[in-house]
């Protein structure tokens, strides 16, 4: 250093030798020049505290950052336009029922068992039934008496119709002569007048008017008995017209009988197929209580036990109780989604048949039909099945952490970070997903929501936000 001042002074001396032109001018130089020095020697001890201020102000600023209370914060994300519900149900059978005996006897065979898959109208049972047998044959018998016993009412009738007939012409026939007869009569009362003149006038003798007198009296009686054959045959006719009444209703009730005889024939019958055990629908044997040899009583619910039990269950039905919340979303026809955990990853697709309109007064739910192709028969009765719904939303709403959500007096509420400021704000909730809750009402999409907020954190107070969670 003291070297370098040395020779800086022999410069300034030898430059004090050059002419004064020269002088002059190098001296303005060294003027400037060492102004320039100056300068920039006093610059930086000007500028530096203030720089040494700013970085303590940024230093104090990080520290009382890292002094407040650290908070994670997360949007809210926005709902789906539908909204699942999943309700639990159970899978009954399209149709099922159990099938009855409805006459007396013993199972003479069987034809079906547990399991098995039957038609509508397949034999399942015969049944050994000898006191129909008998009556059948009894009811047989009958019949052919009374077909018997009306044939000779038909012949009986034939009979009285041609009695009659006969009693008819005969009737006829007689009123014919009564007026040939009456004819004669005449005749014969004017012949006996004419030849009485003559006698008495003496023209012919008395023998012969005597003749002509007994003539007369022969036409006479011949008269009287015509009419009296004619009476007689009145009451013949009359008598088998009656007849042919009678054996008309004779018949009329051979017909009755026949008919009777005819009915408990049927009945017999009827009986008899009874004797066979049919599938009433198509479906699977899902009971059996009867082996051969069994007695069986006819009835239905009045009996000790069904023969089978048998189900539908090529489409199977689910019930389900809908929260009256939901209830006006559901429609007839609406498609939904059925969930066993029997197969796990598959998804059964059934549709809603029909509601029950009006909600159960006391659960405040809505029963709902629900019926499920199953032409594999993979779902039997008895399952349990968690239906779901897809549900329109009518309004906009958000999903949040469920750890986000904080529960007061006053409610449920959400922790917001406002420009680092803490911010307590009254939420509406809608349904709980587990891990995350829907609100319904006092969030907005840009709302910066602090996840798991501790207890600590108060209205109003400031907090430093970690890296945000992205939606």
């Amino acid at each position: 250093m003291a070297i370098t001042e040395e020779k800086e002074q022999a410069r300034l001396l030898d430059t004090d030798n050059k002419p004064a032109v020269g002088r002059k001018a190098s001296g303005m130089v060294r003027l400037l020049s060492l102004s320039g020095i100056a300068m920039a020697l006093v610059l930086p001890i000007g500028i530096y505290p203030r720089l040494l201020q700013s970085q303590e102000l940024e230093q104090g600023h990080s520290q009382l950052e890292n002094q407040l209370p650290a908070v994670t914060v997360a949007p809210p994300k926005a709902s789906p336009a539908s909204r699942q519900l999943t309700l639990p149900g159970t899978v009954e059978a399209l149709q099922e029922t159990p099938v009855y005996a409805r006459a007396d006897g013993y199972i003479k065979s069987r034809f079906a068992d547990i399991g098995d898959r039957v038609t509508t109208g397949q034999v399942l049972a015969d049944i050994e039934t000898p006191e129909v047998d008998e009556s059948a044959k009894e009811a047989r018998a009958l019949v052919l008496t009374q077909m018997a016993t009306k044939a000779q009412i038909q012949a009986n009738l034939d009979k009285a119709k041609a009695d009659y007939d006969t009693a008819v012409a005969d009737l006829a026939q007689a009123r014919a002569n009564v007026i040939e007869r009456k004819s004669n009569q005449k005749f014969s009362e004017s012949s006996d007048r004419r030849w009485r003149t003559l006698a008495e006038q003496g023209a012919v003798s008395s023998h012969d008017a005597d003749d002509k007198e007994n003539n007369l009296k022969m036409s006479i009686a011949a008269t009287q008995a015509a009419e009296d054959r004619v009476r007689s045959l009145q009451s013949q006719v009359i008598a088998a017209r009656a007849r042919v009444h009678a054996e008309l209703a004779n018949l009329n009730m051979g017909d009755a009988n026949i008919d009777a005889a005819q009915a408990r024939q049927n009945r017999t019958k009827t009986q008899q197929a009874f004797n066979k055990v049919t599938a009433p629908f198509t479906g699977v044997i899902t009971e059996r209580n009867i082996d051969a040899g069994t007695l069986i009583t006819g009835g239905s619910e009045n009996s000790k036990t069904s023969l089978y039990r048998i189900a539908r269950i090529d489409t199977v039905k689910v019930f389900v109780e809908v929260p009256q919340y939901a209830s006006s979303s559901i429609r007839v026809g609406q498609t939904v989604q059925v969930a066993l955990k029997e197969f796990p990853g598959r998804v059964f697709s059934g549709k809603i048949l029909r509601t029950s309109v009006a909600l159960d007064a006391a659960a405040r739910t809505l029963k709902t039909e629900i019926h499920i192709p199953n032409p594999d028969l993979t779902l039997t009765p008895g399952m349990y099945a968690d239906v779901s719904f897809a549900l329109p939303r009518n309004t906009r709403t958000f999903i949040i952490p469920a750890n986000a959500l904080v529960t007061r007096g006053d409610g449920p509420q959400v922790v917001l970070a406002v420009n680092n400021t803490i911010e307590y704000r009254p939420v509406q909730l809608g349904d709980d997903f587990g891990k995350e809750i829907e609100v319904v009402a006092g969030l907005k999409g840009n709302d910066q929501v602090v996840v798991n907020p501790s207890d600590a954190l108060k209205d109003g107070g400031r907090v430093a936000i970690d890296k945000p969670i992205e939606k």
